[in-house]
């Protein structure tokens, strides 16, 4: 409880998303349980359930999660003994888990008065405040403040607490994102808050701001709406740096073209800015989250990186793991996504369920799909145990098998002329063949998800499983040059930095000074 070790705290922060995210998953699956077939009632709030799925697994687990991996990683990657300020990023945690516990609470209460994902607050029963509003914002508020204050110590970690030699150019992808996510959630995170507050005044107080039409609508939208913020872009950005430390890993050699995948990930997080300039109509957008022709230039920037990382692998003799066949996934969802937006510009998709399909491919599967990358490619420093082969093939299997049918379920839906989020499909053709698709989708991403937790709780809890060295890949960075678990102080010392890859440089020393 009083603990200020980063590791700890990260650790603590990706159990917690997990935990969530398992919230949000078995939600999932109960809707789509309730969609498989004609006539089935399973007697629940479909509406109620639908938003917390939406909300819950949105809000409460990506962005958590690679804070957590950052505050894990990103001070052995920069040669820290800690974090700048280790007591303030114990209370972010502490914050995370309280506002993330009473947003679950708050749906117990009731359907709360709004819902992120729609284009407007929907009115409560009395067109005030009811108990279930007012706990979900309160406990989004304590969501967003530690998310604004676990950015800032990582920030300031990174441009403070650097090794010497080790400059921003020769900082490790994953920390190099970290640092670029965190100073755009700086800039993005006070703009949710200040919605927050105005919708705690509308229905504490009377206000119209966000019911007023069209201004309410607008305020909604550039502040709260789910997609409207840049966090729906920068949940992806972290996992872009993660994929290409383990790329370069794993082929042991540097990244080809890294200058421009540093360039390109700092386009990438100015250009998800441009959520806050999305017209009228973006509540009725079918390209979710890339809605616009400015939130959809993200593209190009995440394309680079995606180059980058297959001409590397090209280059390079990559050594199999289970971290790479989850950076291939991210890349076959993105590529799916990519693929069917350009379908369905062609066809004319009218059926909303096409959106549905693309948010769980491209806004919720390939970043969790990172995410799980990075997971199994640090679990021997973080554990000290090799993960089981077979369980991590089988976590892969079911969430990218589950993400990819769970999308294709929907896209085809979509393509017949499905509408979203009805609780029966009885009237459209197509769904007695496509929703029982999507279902098979989330029972295998919930089999994916029990995999994983079974292998990280035989390492990292009951001890089991191939002890790790310190450095089993024969790394780049300076993680791999602490023991594995690091201890308290992660470093007896140092090594030198001369470059972007200094365990590289100590094993290679006469090429060392060719490399800047």
């Amino acid at each position: 409880m009083a603990t200020a070790d980063h590791k700890r705290l990260g650790g603590l922060f990706l159990v917690g998303a997990l935990v969530f995210l398992l919230v949000g998953g078995a939600v999932g699956a109960v809707l789509r349980t309730e969609l498989a077939r004609e006539g089935v009632d399973l007697d629940i709030q479909y509406g109620r359930l639908l938003s917390l799925h939406s909300t819950v697994a949105t809000l409460l687990f990506l962005l958590p999660a690679w804070i957590g991996m950052a505050s894990w990683l990103v001070p052995l990657q920069i040669g820290a003994s800690r974090l700048a300020f280790p007591r303030l990023h114990a209370f972010a945690l502490w914050l995370f888990l309280l506002g993330g516990t009473m947003l679950l609470a708050a749906y117990t209460l009731g359907r709360p008065a709004f819902d992120l994902a729609e284009g407007l607050p929907r009115p409560g029963p009395d067109q005030g405040a009811n108990e279930a509003t007012s706990l979900a914002i309160m406990g989004m508020v304590l969501v967003a403040v530690s998310t604004l204050l676990a950015a800032m110590d990582l920030a300031v970690t990174v441009l403070k607490l650097r090794t010497k030699g080790l400059t921003l150019v020769r900082l490790p992808m994953f920390t190099w994102s970290v640092l670029v996510t965190c100073l755009a959630l700086l800039l993005a995170t006070p703009v949710f808050l200040a919605g927050l507050v105005l919708l705690y005044l509308d229905r504490h107080f009377g206000g119209d701001l966000f019911l007023g039409d069209p201004a309410g609508n607008a305020v909604w939208r550039h502040t709260l709406w789910l997609f409207g913020r840049p966090e729906a872009f920068l949940v992806l950005l972290p996992g872009l740096g993660a994929a290409c430390d383990i790329v370069a890993t794993h082929t042991r050699r540097p990244l080809l073209g890294e200058g421009a995948a540093r360039r390109a990930m700092v386009v990438f997080a100015l250009i998800s800015f441009t959520t806050w300039a999305a017209g009228p109509g973006v509540a009725d957008a079918l390209v979710l989250p890339t809605y616009s022709l400015l939130t959809a230039l993200v593209v190009l920037p995440a394309a680079v990186v995606a180059l980058v990382l297959l001409g590397t692998t090209v280059k390079g003799r990559p050594q199999l793991h289970v971290s790479l066949l989850f950076v291939s996934g991210f890349l076959i969802l993105a590529g799916l996504g990519g693929l069917n937006a350009g379908v369905a510009a062609v066809v004319g998709v009218d059926g909303r369920a096409w959106t549905t399909g693309n948010l769980h491919i491209v806004g919720f599967g390939a970043p969790t799909m990172l995410l799980f990358a990075a997971l199994y490619h640090w679990a021997p420093k973080m554990t000290g145990r090799h993960s089981s082969p077979k369980l991590g093939g089988a976590a892969f299997l079911g969430l990218f098998g589950g993400f990819a049918l769970l999308g294709l379920g929907s896209y085809l839906l979509g393509y017949d002329g499905g509408p979203a989020h009805l609780q029966d499909y009885s009237f459209t053709a197509g769904a007695t063949t496509f929703n029982p698709l999507a279902l098979l989708g989330a029972v295998l991403a919930v089999l994916g998800l029990v995999a994983f937790a079974l292998d990280f709780v035989r390492i990292a809890v009951l001890r089991r499983g191939e002890e790790a060295d310190d450095d089993p890949y024969q790394g780049l960075t300076l993680e791999w040059a602490t023991p594995s678990p690091p201890p308290p102080q992660n470093f007896e010392t140092v090594p030198e930095v001369r470059s972007a890859q200094p365990l590289l440089d100590l094993r290679t020393p006469v090429e060392s000074g060719s490399r800047g």
